[in-house]
């Protein structure tokens, strides 16, 4: 069942797809306060989830060698399909719930939900070009790239919150590929600290990047995010120093528990991980995260419509973000075993 596949990038998709589910199961409330301060801020702790998942493609795709055609026919037939199915089968799912209901719901449509799809393309498009580079300089050509992404992160988020406008144009290093190449240079990277030690400060960064997030989102969520809007750009991926040194952190924890031989953290790896059971699932929800982003929605979009405007206290709701976040995220896995036993959708439900 494990052959060729690398165990701790399946726990990272199977993180990062929990973590996107977390994240839009907040926004269905997205004024619920706890004294005073928004809930929906405090999913910044979650909001890791498609940087991981491009970091994931960066491990797996970069520093091959690989026929171009044969790379882009298996790549883009494998995001492509699922994405074309299961936005018909929304689609009629929404009319249904249209008429039904005799409810406009319609303006409630998620119209942001396929913008995952769209960069994913883009970056699979552009992964051949990248790769050259990667295969010709390896992990020195990779750490150039990560340098310039933390530059221009940090240029830029100077720039956002000080309100200073320039001319200086470094927002191709913002974009998913430098995750993904920032994905090969982590799972690559051999570092001269224990793995002990990688895991505690992995775990103590991404704590303090997370507070930092949250504590910017409540300000300004263009500081705590890195928007720009100036030449009409808007990316909707956290390219944040913040974020890129959080999603890192979680990817070297994960690593790092799955590489863990020796020391207390070994347990975890042994009593848990390793757990045949907890394995299995792991490696199912790996292999079905991207039909379960593309499903989720039709979930949502019910949990939005019943339970958004029940009167809530922000406890009650904060406790209610999580219990539908666990159901949610249980229903689309579910649902997307089900269709990939079924012989006439197995192969375009998204469960690879």
């Amino acid at each position: 069942m494990y052959m060729n596949r690398i165990k701790y990038l399946d726990a990272i998709k199977f993180i990062a797809i929990l973590s996107i589910i977390c994240i839009h199961v907040a926004i269905i409330w997205p004024y619920s306060e706890i004294k005073g301060y928004n809930i929906s801020g405090f999913s910044e702790f979650c909001r890791f989830g498609v940087p991981l998942f491009l970091m994931v493609s960066g491990a797996l795709l970069l520093g091959r060698e690989y026929d171009l055609r044969s790379f882009l026919e298996k790549r883009l037939t494998r995001i492509i399909i699922p994405f074309i199915f299961w936005a018909i089968i929304f689609a009629v799912f929404i009319l249904i719930l249209f008429f039904s209901l005799k409810n406009n719901y319609l303006n409630n449509y998620p119209l942001e939900w396929g913008w995952y799809f769209w960069m994913v393309l883009g970056a699979y498009l552009t992964i051949p070009i990248i790769n050259e580079f990667i295969v010709n300089k390896g992990m020195r050509g990779a750490k150039y790239f990560i340098v310039l992404f933390i530059i221009s992160s940090l240029f830029y988020q100077i720039l956002i919150f000080f309100n200073i406008s320039s001319f200086v144009d470094l927002r191709f290093f913002l974009g998913p590929i430098n995750y993904i190449v920032l994905g090969f240079y982590l799972s690559n990277k051999k570092f001269s600290l224990s793995t002990n030690k990688i895991i505690i400060l992995s775990l103590i960064l991404f704590i303090i990047t997370s507070l930092c997030k949250v504590g910017l989102n409540l300000v300004s969520w263009e500081n705590a995010h890195l928007i720009i809007n100036d030449n009409n750009l808007c990316l909707l991926l956290d390219v944040s120093i913040f974020e890129i040194i959080q999603s890192s952190s979680m990817f070297l924890i994960i690593k790092g528990l799955y590489s863990n031989d020796n020391g207390f953290l070994k347990n975890i790896k042994d009593s848990f991980l390793e757990n045949s059971i907890i394995k299995k699932f792991i490696l199912s929800v790996s292999k079905a995260s991207y039909g379960m982003y593309l499903s989720h929605v039709f979930f949502i979009t019910l949990a939005n419509y019943y339970l958004a405007n029940i009167p809530l206290t922000g406890t009650q709701n904060a406790l209610l973000i999580v219990v539908v976040s666990i159901i949610i995220f249980l229903s689309s896995w579910i649902l997307i075993v089900i269709t990939s036993k079924i012989p006439l959708i197995k192969k375009v439900c998204g469960y690879h």
